[in-house]
């Protein structure tokens, strides 16, 4: 299991027939939701909510399950039997139950045909393995998340693809993919002065699915201390898992560093990682790098890293056309674990829709010495924040796959080391960056070799030597750099950029070097 920079996004699992109780069953909610219908309802609650001060969910679950350490909550199963929506539509629906870490109740609406109703805790749905359960033990009085099923009612398969379950973290996975990074509702002062804040999906109500549906759609209410928000999810399951957002916040109050559709990810080392864990794998990482592709500007490709201290790079972009952590390296042979799999992680690209023009791309790199913590996030963050209580509009896609496609070249590896060919002087920094072949024409026939254009950032260090060459395992070009970096010199930015009369011929290559 991993953990999250603040929460657990973990796996667990609902049948639907008359699950629902009238809407006025509302035990434990101290302050019910009025009837939510639409997105629109829910965008007016969230609006009467931001203009009130926030008050956190009761912490009021019962000793026996607020105790249970990993072990003792995992042995909590959903029933298979109890699965919702198995006979109507395309999905099936599991609820995780509270206790050890994810301790706060959820609360779960169902509408249909138009009208919304509770989904009770039942205790009924659950397998507790052995716990010995108190007699008089106090039951939750919601669920902390759910998970999506693919259902295949000729096979029987219900392969897993979406997962929501602490704070606003949720994750999902395209076929043949494994599970990876996490995405969140949104991100509030990640890095800075002011303490981060974690809101929290507090609220879901679920559109019944019917036969026929391709997708599933769901309604959910962002809450905490700063923000609130009314957000609209539809998923569909295939090769690409896709998750359209919609949603609208509001600030409550003022906040220093708002981030939009936010990732979270690991990377621990790769192949470019010095110095390495003494590890009998190669590399451990969930994601290899961020994708960056603006309206006009360079395709950027740059590559993650993990060192002593935090890195905290932004990219300053007018129009940002997507953006995503990748999974570039799916050789098996370079990762050697039987058990995690990290060639299979899936990678997700944010497609903007609305909402998202000119702005900054954050990348956050905080040292880590294990695989367990995702420590890698990902956000964009608008040029003009809004204002306290005015609506903030977005929609984007979330594309779960194996990668983003586009026609230019891409970096499939970066190495570097202290390789020094003879006379070269002390301390001299030996870059390899390998290329495929991108789409077809974009590598000539013959000898022909694009021209390589490397910038590095201030004047202290020097390109030495650089040569580009064909590449005869990927299809395209290895480049190789020599860089003389002083010794006073702890961080250096490099590009390179691989052009035909001016024009990109691949990503430009954008990394910084760190002393280790």
């Amino acid at each position: 299991m991993k953990f999250t920079l603040a929460s657990l996004v973990c796996a667990a699992a609902l049948p639907t027939a008359c699950l629902v109780a009238p809407l006025s069953s509302t035990a434990g909610e101290t302050k019910p939701p009025p009837p939510i219908r639409t997105l629109l309802d829910l965008e007016a609650y969230a609006a009467e909510l931001a203009r009130t001060p926030f008050e956190p969910p009761p912490a009021d679950l019962d000793p026996f399950f607020s105790n249970l350490d990993y072990d003792g909550h995992r042995r909590i199963q959903f029933r298979k039997d109890r699965t919702h929506y198995v006979n109507a539509g395309p999905v099936g629906v599991e609820f995780f139950h509270p206790g050890w870490m994810f301790k706060r109740p959820v609360h779960f609406y169902e509408i249909a045909a138009g009208q919304p109703a509770k989904v009770p805790f039942d205790p009924g749905e659950f397998d507790y393995f052995g716990l010995n359960v108190p007699e008089g033990v106090k039951y939750p009085d919601g669920y902390t998340g759910f998970k999506v099923l693919a259902v295949d009612r000729e096979t029987g398969n219900r392969p897993e693809f979406l997962s929501f379950n602490g704070a606003s973290y949720f994750r999902a996975v395209g076929d043949g993919l494994g599970w990876g990074l996490s995405a969140r509702g949104v991100a509030v002062n990640t890095v800075g002065s002011k303490p981060e804040e974690f809101p929290d999906f507090t609220h879901f109500w679920f559109i019944k699915p019917k036969e026929g549906d391709t997708t599933f759609r769901f309604l959910a209410l962002l809450n905490g201390p700063s923000i609130v928000g009314a957000y609209e999810f539809e998923v569909e399951r295939g090769k690409s898992t896709t998750t359209a957002v919609t949603t609208t916040l509001f600030l409550r109050q003022e906040v220093a560093l708002l981030g939009l559709a936010p990732f979270s990810s690991m990377f621990w080392f790769g192949e470019n990682t010095h110095p390495k864990p003494l590890d009998f794998r190669k590399e451990v990482h969930d994601s290899d790098g961020l994708l960056i592709e603006q309206e006009s500007g360079p395709l950027v490709w740059r590559p993650l890293d993990n060192g002593r201290d935090m890195r905290h790079s932004v990219f300053a972009i007018d129009h940002i056309k997507g953006f995503g952590l990748q999974k570039r390296d799916r050789d098996y042979g370079n990762f050697q674990d039987l058990e995690a799999n990290y060639h299979e992680r899936t990678a997700v690209w944010v497609e903007p829709k609305e909402g998202f023009g000119k702005g900054r791309l954050h990348l956050i790199e905080l040292s880590t010495g294990e695989e367990t913590w995702d420590n890698i996030v990902t956000f964009w963050q608008p040029a003009a924040p809004p204002a306290v209580h005015e609506p903030l509009r977005l929609a984007y896609v979330l594309h779960w796959q194996d990668g983003h496609a586009h026609s230019l070249a891409k970096v499939t590896s970066t190495r570097w080391g202290e390789l020094a060919k003879p006379k070269q002087p002390q301390g001299a920094i030996t870059f390899v960056i390998d290329y495929d072949k991108g789409a077809a024409g974009k590598v000539k026939a013959g000898d022909w070799l694009p021209e390589c254009v490397v910038a590095l950032g201030g004047d202290a260090a020097k390109v030495l030597d650089r040569t580009i060459k064909a590449h005869p395992l990927t299809g395209g070009w290895r480049v190789e750099l020599i860089v003389e970096i002083p010794a006073e010199v702890s961080l250096l930015e490099l590009t390179c950029d691989l052009l035909d009369n001016g024009q990109p011929v691949a990503e430009r290559w954008d990394y910084q070097w760190r002393r280790p």
